[in-house]
């Protein structure tokens, strides 16, 4: 009697073991994607028109700070994280160290946007005179709001202003780019730095209401600019590379096959390029519009 219940058992421990797990196809898996947090209106876009053609696919999204994101797919807790930065030297050398090649996608031209209250008599800014301000050398009564404390729109400043010394601003940090715009509608004396595609989709009623409610500043690399060198984040100086707060947008994963693999490619292939196109970013793979004309006359 023994000797059976021990064969039946390893019967099916057998089965167990042999059973194939469910496979994870590019229409019928599930993965996990870790994204910046003022990345989430064009990321939520991509989830939903990847959705709309294969809705069998189950994509969770986390949106936390980009340095935390990266070191989740790092160790490997989630499948693709997206940020607005490559890869550091340090974390090549991780995929490096487990005979990974890092290919990043590249899916997206974004700006980092500088929102104040519509009260505020600012309409344009240079980077000296933001720089002056991170510094401390001028509007020290002005508050700095960024998305979090790890934000990184706040790392991005950091390195275009090369600031190096931050106890000079007054910088207070909010609770994600919502809040940013939130915080802006309410105080006059405050400039708010969030993600240009919070506010770039004209089409959607959240950007629509965000827009109403805030003034965004023109920004100028010159020190003496003149009215024509101010620009804005929009489509047409981002698509002419002169708005001086650019960021690319990336998609990192370890994990080169399945649904992985097939939402990347989505994301930077001509559906998502698209969908980067109507959210008011500029797709960071132009896809041209052809026009064929036939000489041959109707019949």
């Amino acid at each position: 009697m023994r000797k059976l219940i021990l064969l039946v058992i390893c019967a099916l421990l057998f089965l167990r073991c042999s059973k194939p797990d469910k496979p994870d196809l590019p229409n019928d898996g599930e993965i996990t994607i870790a994204a910046d947090e003022s990345l989430k209106p064009i990321i939520d876009a991509q989830v939903m028109a990847y959705n709309a053609h294969y809705p069998k696919a189950i994509l969770h999204v986390r949106y936390m700070p980009e340095q935390k994101a990266m070191s989740l797919m790092l160790s490997d807790s989630v499948d693709i994280a997206v940020t607005t930065r490559e890869a550091t030297q340090n974390e090549q050398s991780f995929f490096a160290s487990k005979k990974i090649a890092y290919l990043p996608a590249k899916m997206a031209l974004d700006g980092v946007a500088l929102i104040v209250n519509p009260e505020n008599p600012i309409e344009n800014i240079s980077l000296k005179e933001l720089k002056d301000i991170f510094d401390g050398k001028a509007h020290s009564d002005y508050k700095l709001v960024f998305d979090n404390s790890n934000s990184s729109n706040l790392n991005y400043m950091m390195q275009k202003l090369q600031i190096k010394d931050m106890n000079r601003a007054n910088i207070f940090a909010a609770n994600g780019n919502k809040d940013v715009i939130e915080y802006i509608k309410k105080n006059p004396k405050a400039i708010g730095i969030i993600g240009g595609n919070w506010i770039s989709d004209l089409d959607d009623q959240n950007s629509r209401v965000f827009i109403s409610s805030i003034k965004v500043l023109g920004v100028s690399v010159s020190d003496s600019p003149a009215a024509a060198d101010y620009y804005k984040p929009t489509t047409e100086s981002l698509r002419a590379r002169k708005y001086p707060l650019e960021r690319r947008v990336y998609l990192h994963t370890m994990d080169h096959f399945g649904l992985t693999k097939a939402f990347t490619r989505f994301c930077c292939a001509q559906i998502g390029q698209l969908v980067v196109e109507k959210s008011g970013l500029i797709p960071y793979y132009v896809y041209p519009k052809g026009v064929v004309i036939s000489r041959e006359q109707p019949k």
